[in-house]
């Protein structure tokens, strides 16, 4: 908690990025910044919005929670496979690589 001088430090130190939030709208930097560093993600339904996470065609990239037993059975699914671990972390970087680099945001405002 508190301020930090790069989030780009703790974030390829950590191992998960819980992301709880209740309020606010679009998308959300930590959310980005978490799964563009390939921190596995597990995030309420407002720390997702906007950002297609799982679906048709689409590789499950976090896992959602909105209540403490939803949060702790996927903090627990994290702990319990290695290769849960691996597919998410490799499918959120992909997610952010397709979708959310720096070129694309500025084709987009063109």
């Amino acid at each position: 908690t508190g301020r930090v001088p790069s989030m780009t430090t703790y974030l390829h130190q950590a191992t998960m990025a819980v992301i709880p939030l209740r309020t606010g709208f679009e998308i959300h930097s930590k959310t980005l910044e978490s799964m563009d560093a390939g921190v596995l993600v597990v995030a309420s339904d407002r720390g997702l919005e906007v950002l297609t996470v799982v679906g048709n065609n689409v590789p499950l990239a976090a896992l959602s929670a909105n209540s403490i037993e939803q949060y702790y059975t996927a903090i627990s699914s994290f702990f319990e496979s290695a290769e849960l671990r691996e597919k998410l972390s490799r499918n959120a970087r992909k997610l952010i690589e397709d979708n959310y680099t720096w070129q694309q945001a500025v084709a987009k405002y063109e």
